[in-house]
């Protein structure tokens, strides 16, 4: 069965005009290298990653070695129905989506609602899902964290 990462990017720099472009703040880039060995154990096939600078920074410092990573817009301020619309393309094994709150707590809550999404997802947060395909059906998480 498919599996699905829920990746919310690591802490950023409090504010900037333009949104987009602020990246991780020191604490941001520490987390995002340690959960590089977890990500590594999943073997995931390739990541959507918004295109935000926090969230392609916080890729190029968590992702495992030789995992594709695909920009895409819709990732960004995305609703729970576009991340939705993201992942109902992809066609791999394991996919992490790198994006932002609270577009991807939400998705996590919906896929399972449980004690662990109901309290969200903090930065760096990590949702694993199985599911039995991309259209997200018969989502059961493995792991939060």
């Amino acid at each position: 069965m498919p599996r699905l990462v829920l990746l919310r990017h690591a802490k950023a720099e409090a504010h900037r005009e333009d949104d987009q472009s602020r990246v991780l703040a020191a604490r941001g880039r520490a987390d995002a290298a340690a959960v590089r060995p977890y990500l590594a154990s999943l073997a995931p096939t390739v990541a959507v990653v918004s295109t935000a600078a926090r969230t392609r920074e916080t890729w190029e410092l968590a992702a495992p070695g030789g995992v594709a990573a695909v920009l895409d817009d819709r990732v960004y301020d995305a609703s729970v129905a576009d991340l939705r619309e993201v992942l109902a393309e992809r066609t791999e094994q394991c996919v992490v989506l790198v994006g932002h709150n609270p577009g991807v707590e939400r998705l996590a809550w919906e896929l399972e609602a449980n004690d662990d999404t109901n309290r969200g997802m903090r930065t760096c947060g990590i949702g694993v899902f199985e599911v039995a395909g991309w259209d997200l059906s018969g989502a059961r998480m493995e792991a939060w964290r």
